[in-house]
């Protein structure tokens, strides 16, 4: 499970970062992720302005697992609470079919984009969840793709498109993923 595991972290660090033609999207939602940028940008005149979404305080979220996978609980749409994995090589935030349909999700229309795979290209159907919380660091209107990345018990994957709304670090000594606005 191990090995498998390391495949997918490594092959969904290749998802495409700009989706296919026909896939309509918000203005937003590739602003700010990049895999080369892993910080959040300034904010503007007051810790929320802009972004209420974010919090302005910073969130330490407690990290298991080991030193090659770094886990989270996470909470989606405030239903499926889970562990999920950290992948700062993954564009965008991942559920597994499973954790899809308990969340009652739907594929946005003309929503599935291609996804590089150690296996090759797959489509996966891309959806938004309302919210996504670690601890009490929560994101509003967060896009997610489904596929089996990650087996049971994970829920899913965090990825940089909800990183990077955020500073963030890596602490291993203390074990925890600090998320600051």
């Amino acid at each position: 499970m191990r090995r498998r595991l390391c495949g997918v972290v490594l092959a969904l660090g290749m998802v495409l970062l700009d989706p296919p033609a026909g896939v309509r999207e918000r203005a937003s939602d590739h602003g700010d992720v990049r895999l080369e940028r892993l910080t959040a940008p300034a904010l503007p005149d007051g810790p929320t302005a802009g972004r209420p979404e974010v919090r302005a305080i910073s969130h330490d979220i407690p990290l298991s697992g080991d030193r090659k996978h770094l886990i989270v609980d996470g909470t989606l749409n405030g239903i499926v609470t889970g562990p999920m994995l950290v992948d700062t090589g993954a564009s965008y935030c991942v559920l597994t079919r499973g954790t899809a349909q308990k969340l009652g999700l739907a594929p946005r229309a003309h929503g599935t984009i291609p996804v590089a795979t150690a296996n090759g290209q797959v489509d996966a159907d891309f959806v938004e969840l309302s919210a996504v919380e670690l601890r009490d660091a929560r994101l509003a209107s967060v896009d997610a793709v489904i596929m089996d990345a990650v087996e049971p018990p994970l829920i899913g994957i965090i990825g940089l498109n909800f990183l990077t709304r955020f500073r963030f670090s890596v602490d291993l000594t203390e074990g925890t993923l600090r998320l600051e606005p």
